[in-house]
């Protein structure tokens, strides 16, 4: 019978010690931590700091923003460009293939074409706006078309 009634007693003391434990323990936690999360890399500044040697990003206007907005993702996507149509001018003349289209991180509204620094000149000697027609990212890399804005040539015979 002693030993119930010691064994009764140590069950006690250890159940009241659990119970200050976790009072203390409770007591002693912070009540709110706040999180402070630190980058492991610095944020750029800008996204020039990601343009590959040789390439360039040229900030192009496009016609279909809004509608290809839902269908690329948040940094962009690969695209064929084609002249917008508009009454002075027609359309349907396209102007490159598979180009890395990507958007502005501070206005995703606004888009920029990563292309060659060779063919920077040829991309902006189109008129914009442009037509971006959405391709398949796996495809083979990017490629302005050769022949330039459309001109027309007058000859006058005397």
């Amino acid at each position: 019978m002693q030993t119930k009634i010691l064994t009764a007693v140590k069950n006690n003391y250890l159940l009241l010690g659990f119970i200050v434990l976790g009072f203390i323990a409770f007591l002693s936690s912070p009540e709110k931590s706040e999180k402070v999360e630190t980058p492991l890399l610095p944020e750029p500044k800008s996204v020039d700091t990601f343009v590959p040697r040789g390439l360039v990003l040229v900030p192009i206007e496009i016609a279909n923003a809004e509608s290809l907005s839902s269908l690329i993702g948040d940094v962009g996507g690969v695209v064929d460009l084609y002249l917008a149509t508009t009454p002075q001018q027609k359309g349907g003349i396209k102007v490159g293939s598979k180009l890395k289209l990507l958007r502005a991180p501070l206005n995703p509204q606004q888009y920029a074409v990563l292309v060659k620094e060779t063919d920077s000149a040829k991309l902006l000697s189109y008129t914009g706006p442009f037509i971006a027609v959405v391709q398949n990212p796996e495809e083979n890399g990017p490629k302005l078309s050769s022949s330039g804005p459309q001109r027309i040539r007058v000859e006058y015979q005397n």
